[in-house]
């Protein structure tokens, strides 16, 4: 990619909400309620401070000795013919139950498979509300395929319903006991927990959409979804009245994390290699944001690098890194009321092992075979599923999720390039903070491919205090691009609040592939880090790239922000 015209446009300041998904068993979105009191002079003043004090015992005094962390899990695997069994959900489960448990949780029940019927779900969760004191979190959490149908309500405005399909559901004779709508859920999430219990819905399943992406090869992710959505008609529930959720905004308590945006589905595979146990693409997220640490001991999720890792950090990186998991295919969505966005949960876990194994890699022809033959930073494998498919007659490299990362790719020095670009990319990944700094890229929507020559637009919408912003490309071979700031782009300095900095109008060129923009706001200009870019510019450098940008935002003590963004190009 290469760039041949520079322009820089700033929008005036503007407050971004977080990304929302349209309807995810959820409606609209939270809000919060902020108080002002004014001045009180003399006996007023000593008054209302002693009641303020009475007021705060009597708080006090009503609040539980600790809150708990209480869990709802339901996992839906096996399905009936002709709907596809799922492989992943039992492992999501057993992998969030023992995070629970390791952050002291003891109230936690599980519904798997037959067990898991509209009436057992609701008696559970309505057993919940009333075990729940005020202060503690609840968690209700959902794996397994995710559907609509036709929907009977003439609200609806794409005359669809989303729904959990439960173990047993048909297509052609749904039983109102295999299913449950997201009005529904809704419903109970609001009429059993009252606002001063916080609850947390997780969905790791799908509910529309198509891929806008073409494979290049069979992929190892399977979808969580049912197909033929307009096929499915839906039976009068039960009549309920705590399925109807009161008319108006929904509560400041409900914070909802759904796996994918309405177009998408919702991935599960195997993760973090080929020869690992499936997994939802969310799910394990949602692990590795509790996991993986920055160099100074401190969770790379958290983004601001003051040792909490509140709900927004967590929302804004799991959105990042579904979307780095599944090449785009996927990324999650979320909504936080105001009142929660600075709420912590979850606490830091132990950080797993290093994963020493080599990159698997299998040969697509004998002359890729007598490479890999080589030392590097591979492992051949002769068949299985790799993480890397190579042909170094044709020079194409595939995922394993089916994407064709690179091109014109013959010797194993560039496949080193490819291994050690995917290292990179995961240790930004973890890093990102899209909140603060987005990438964008345009014109075709997220995901589709550009050919030798079409014209890709490159720009950074950033919020905040006034920042420089640096950025590069990662190429699918590993070679380090720098997009910003070049000769005529100044300093790059950002405006505070919210600026749009168009940094390319330029063309797809090679080496053709997966390629990555990374974007970084700092406080001060990065003398440094821009320096050692330029050093990198038209090198397969990935690892080194990564390790400066890493530098920077340690030494920035959580006041610089990353993010990434994708695209495809191919001859």
């Amino acid at each position: 990619m290469r760039r041949r015209r520079r322009e820089r446009r700033r929008l005036p300041p503007e407050r971004l909400p977080l990304r929302t998904s349209r309807r995810h068993f959820r409606r609209g979105r939270g809000g919060g309620i902020l108080g002002c009191v004014g001045s009180v002079q003399g006996d007023g003043m000593r008054r209302m401070m002693a009641g303020l004090a009475a007021a705060t015992a009597l708080s006090l005094a009503a609040q539980p000795a600790q809150a708990e962390i209480r869990a709802l899990i339901v996992a839906v695997s096996k399905y009936t013919d002709p709907i596809p069994s799922l492989d992943g959900p039992p492992n999501d489960a057993g992998a969030l139950k023992a995070v629970l448990e390791q952050q002291g949780s003891r109230d936690i029940v599980t519904l798997n498979d037959a067990a898991a019927t509209r009436g057992s779900i609701r008696a559970a969760l309505e057993a919940l509300g009333q075990r729940a004191k005020p202060g503690d979190w609840v968690i209700f959490y959902y794996a397994g395929h995710g559907a609509q149908a036709k929907s009977r309500d003439p609200a609806e405005e794409d005359g669809l319903d989303e729904f959990m399909a439960l173990s047993g559901f048909r297509v052609t004779r749904p039983d109102t006991e295999q299913y449950i709508l997201d009005d529904d859920l809704r419903g109970w999430l609001t009429n059993f927990f009252p606002t001063s219990v916080n609850v947390l819905q997780i969905a790791d399943a799908c509910h529309s959409g198509t891929m806008n992406r073409s494979l290049a090869g069979p992929s190892v992710f399977r979808k969580r979804t049912l197909d033929n959505p307009l096929a499915i008609s839906l039976p009068p529930r039960p009549a309920d009245p705590a399925a109807r959720a009161p008319a108006g905004l929904d509560p400041p308590n409900l914070v909802y994390v759904g796996a994918a945006q309405d177009d998408q589905f919702a991935l599960e595979g195997p993760l973090p290699r080929s020869d690992s146990p499936p997994r939802g693409l969310l799910t394990y997220a949602l692990e590795g944001a509790l996991k993986d640490r920055r160099p100074n001991g401190r969770l790379a999720a958290d983004q601001d690098d003051d040792g909490r890792l509140s709900l927004a950090e967590l929302a804004s990186t799991l959105e990042t890194r579904t979307r780095e998991l599944s090449a785009t295919q996927q990324w999650s969505s979320a909504a936080v009321p105001a009142r929660n966005e600075r709420s912590v949960i979850f606490q830091p876990l132990k950080p797993p092992p290093a994963d020493e194994r080599p990159v698997e890699v299998k040969a697509a022809d004998d002359q890729a075979a007598e490479l890999l033959g080589e030392r590097g930073p591979w492992a051949s494998i002769p068949r299985g599923t790799p993480d890397l498919t190579w042909s170094a007659k044709e020079g194409w490299v595939t995922d394993s999720r089916g994407d064709r990362v690179a091109e014109n790719l013959t010797s194993p020095e560039q496949l080193a390039g490819v291994i050690n670009k995917r290292k990179a990319l995961a240790q930004l990944a973890a890093t990102a903070n899209e909140r603060r700094v987005r990438v964008e890229i345009g014109p075709k929507p997220k995901g589709q491919l550009y050919k030798s020559g079409e014209g890709v637009d490159l720009a950074v919408v950033h919020r905040g205090a006034a920042s420089y912003l640096t950025a590069f490309n990662l190429a699918g071979d590993g070679t380090v691009q720098l997009l910003f700031p070049l000769e005529g782009d100044g300093d790059g300095k950002m405006v505070e609040g919210q600026t749009r900095v168009v940094m390319a109008r330029t063309k797809a060129a090679p080496p053709f592939g997966v390629d990555n923009v990374v974007a970084v706001a700092t406080p001060v200009e990065p003398t440094v880090l821009r320096a050692a870019l330029k050093r990198m510019d038209g090198k397969r450098e990935a690892m080194a790239a990564a390790g400066v940008v890493q530098d920077e935002l340690a030494q920035a003590k959580g006041q610089a922000a990353l993010g990434l963004g994708e695209l495809y190009t191919a001859r």
